[in-house]
């Protein structure tokens, strides 16, 4: 057997694994997944998102959070992870957690799999809607669906993905004059999301969560300044149609982008010589 299959084989079973033993014990009420495979659009390389309501004769003690980051967790938690495996790395971000939840990244040594772990106290729980449900021994509540946004809400945020958007090309040029390539290339997946959160907001739309499908990266100077180009020109042909539902766009922010670009290519031009 390959190592990926391997590797999504052992993942399966320590799912069912974990699913059964919370299942059976009494300090947990529900559980479900979240993220990829909340969405369904998981693969062979996912990890879990593991989402664990906590009854409240428990969740003082399972939730604590003595500290918002550490690379460490109480041990309370600690002796619930171990039940499945050997933790080789932990790190509790609570901050990642509902009010009064606890969240730990757990890489469990034998595996190589990861669970993020959230355990979240019985009072005012719920399940997001995106989410896969393991088990629900009380009925826990959906959570409520958003409040549909306002067309000022909606031109607000066009208008901020605009001016962001040229912001961003801006500081991903000068990022090249650094040799900065990591965050130049940062900043053209946010000038990407930019332009798809526009397009959704013109639609009357939220942008769905994407993940990383977008990070692309070039090696050239040419296919860099090519794919930033290629960039401001779809925001480009978005702002009228931004303007045209009353929102507000930068003043020839183009120019600037190409006056930028010429310098830098000027400069990189004499370094070469």
């Amino acid at each position: 057997m390959s190592h990926t299959r391997q590797y999504t084989a052992a993942r399966d079973a320590l799912l069912d694994q974990v699913t059964r033993a919370l299942q059976e014990d009494e300090r947990f009420l529900a559980a479900w997944l979240a993220g990829s495979f909340g969405r369904g659009t998981q693969n062979q390389f996912s990890d879990l998102d593991l989402h664990v309501v906590v009854a409240d004769a428990y969740s003082e003690a399972l939730c604590a959070s003595s500290w918002r980051e550490s690379g460490r967790t109480t041990d309370k938690r600690l002796a619930l992870f171990k039940q499945f495996g050997t933790p080789s790395v932990i790190y509790d971000a609570h901050q990642n957690a509902p009010a009064g939840g606890a969240f730990t990244y757990v890489l469990y040594a034998e595996s190589a799999i990861n669970i993020d772990w959230m355990l979240i106290p019985e009072v005012g729980a719920q399940r997001e809607h995106d989410s896969l449900l393991l088990f629900d021994k009380v009925g826990i509540p959906l959570e409520k669906p958003e409040e549909p946004e306002t067309q000022e809400e909606r031109v607000e945020r066009m208008s901020k993905n605009v001016s962001g958007f040229w912001m961003f090309a801006t500081a991903g040029i000068s990022n090249l004059v650094r040799h900065d390539f990591l965050h130049f290339h940062w900043c053209l997946l946010i000038m990407n999301l930019s332009i798809l959160d526009v397009r959704a907001a013109l639609q009357g739309e939220k942008l769905k969560y994407l993940g990383k499908r977008y990070s692309v990266s070039y090696a050239t100077w040419q296919e860099q300044a090519t794919a930033l180009l290629r960039l401001c020109d779809e925001m480009e042909e978005l702002m009228p149609a931004v303007v045209e539902m009353g929102g507000y766009v930068p003043f020839s922010p183009r120019t600037a982008v190409e006056t930028r670009l010429a310098i830098v290519k000027e400069a990189m031009d004499i370094t070469q010589r």
